[in-house]
C-alpha cells in the first residue's frame, strides 16, 4: 500500500510537469462551498426579469467554472452550485402557489442538437439540471428535458459577431412537445449573455401554451 502511494505520488509529479494543471481546473478545484456562495453577484439581465442569473460571469472564478464545466465536463462544484439554483427556483416561485393552487412547474435544460452531443458526449445545462433534481426532495419540480428539442444545429453563439447574428442563428431551431401546455417551465442553463437562446426557446415553450417560462443560469 505504502509501494503503490508512492508510485501514483511520483506519477502525478510527473505529470503535473509534462502536463501542467489546466489554469480553470486549479482555481475551480480551490473553490469550497462557503467561498462558491460568496462569489460576486450579477446585475440584471436589461429587460429580462425573468431571467435570473447567479453570479458575475467576468469574475475568473466564475468564469473557470463555467468553462471548466462546459469544455471539460469538470463538476466539482455543481453539487453546491445545484443546492444553491434549487433554493432561487424555490424562493422565485413561491410567490406562484398563492395564485395558483394547481400550478405545475417542470425543469428543462436548454438542450443541443444530436450532433453536438455526439461531437462533445455531454450537455452541461443537463448536468446543472441534474444538480438541482437532487435537492428537490419534496419533489416540486418535475424534471422533463425531452419536452424541448434543438431541431437545427446553430453555429456556436460565442462564434457569432453581433447579437442579429445570434437572433438569426436561434431562428425556429427549438421544437417543444404539447406536453408544456398549462405548465410553468424553468430553463437551465450555464451562461446568459444577449439571452438570445433563452429567449428563443421561451417564444417556442410560449407558443405551445405555457403559462409562464423563468429562467436560471450560473453566470452573466
Amino acid at each position: 500500500m505504502y509501494m503503490l502511494k508512492n508510485i501514483q505520488n511520483i506519477m502525478g509529479f510527473v505529470l503535473d510537469n509534462i502536463l501542467p494543471p489546466r489554469k480553470d481546473f486549479d482555481i475551480v478545484k480551490r473553490l469550497n462551498p462557503e467561498k462558491i456562495c460568496k462569489l460576486p453577484k450579477p446585475e440584471k439581465v436589461i429587460g429580462e426579469d425573468w431571467i435570473h442569473p447567479l453570479f458575475q460571469y467576468k469574475d475568473k472564478r466564475v468564469k473557470a467554472i463555467v468553462w471548466e464545466l462546459k469544455y471539460k465536463e469538470n463538476t466539482l462544484p455543481i453539487d453546491t452550485i445545484g443546492k444553491i439554483l434549487y433554493e432561487e427556483i424555490i424562493s422565485t416561485i413561491s410567490d406562484i402557489f398563492i395564485f395558483d393552487n394547481d400550478a405545475s412547474f417542470v425543469l428543462i435544460p436548454i438542450p443541443i442538437t444530436k450532433y453536438r452531443r455526439i461531437e462533445r458526449g455531454y450537455n452541461q445545462s443537463e448536468i446543472i439540471a441534474k444538480s438541482i433534481i437532487e435537492h428537490d426532495l419534496n419533489h416540486i419540480l418535475l424534471y422533463a428535458p425531452q419536452w424541448l428539442e434543438k431541431i437545427i444545429d446553430t453555429p456556436r453563439q460565442s462564434r457569432s459577431e453581433t447579437k442579429y447574428d445570434r437572433v438569426m442563428n436561434l431562428l425556429d431551431s427549438f421544437k417543444a412537445n404539447h406536453m408544456v401546455k398549462g405548465k410553468y417551465i424553468i430553463l437551465i442553463d450555464d451562461v446568459v449573455t444577449t439571452a438570445s437562446t433563452l429567449k428563443e426557446a421561451r417564444k417556442e415553450l410560449l407558443l405551445n401554451g405555457s403559462k409562464q417560462v423563468l429562467a436560471f443560469t450560473i453566470a452573466h
